[in-house]
This record gives C-alpha cells, structure tokens and sequence, in this order.
C-alpha cells in the first residue's frame, strides 16, 4: 500500500513549503498513487491559489511506519 504526498510551495515565496497527505488512500499500487497525487496537483489552484506543487512522493506504508519510529 502506497500514501501520497505533496509539496506545495507559496508562488511568492517559494521557499516557504509545506506538506499536503493525502486523506483518501493508501492505494494498493504505486500507479494508483501517483495519479492521485497529480490529481491533488491539479485540484490545489481551487483551495489554495496562492500555492503551487512543486513535489510528490507516494511512500509505502512500511517505510512511513519506519520514518515514525526514528
């Protein structure tokens, strides 16, 4: 299983940042995931416009586990 995340960046100040998970998976194939992560790319001009995505990363939920253990 695969979750999705994406970077979003401010477009005036591109060097303040944050991290958007997405709340609709975790999508059993890595495809799976990335579609949806540009889905979230496209969907971000109508609930933050003043943002653009910048990255993404479908990580498996195996090594998510691990990331929260360190």
């Amino acid at each position: 299983m695969f979750e999705a995340f994406v970077l979003i960046c401010l477009m005036k100040q591109p060097d303040v940042c944050q991290t958007l998970q997405d709340t609709e998976g975790p999508y059993s194939t890595e495809k799976q995931c990335e579609v949806r992560a540009y889905e979230i790319a496209l969907d971000l001009p109508e609930y933050m416009p003043n943002y653009v995505a910048t990255k993404y990363k479908c990580v498996k939920d195996g090594d998510l586990e691990e990331k929260k253990n360190i």
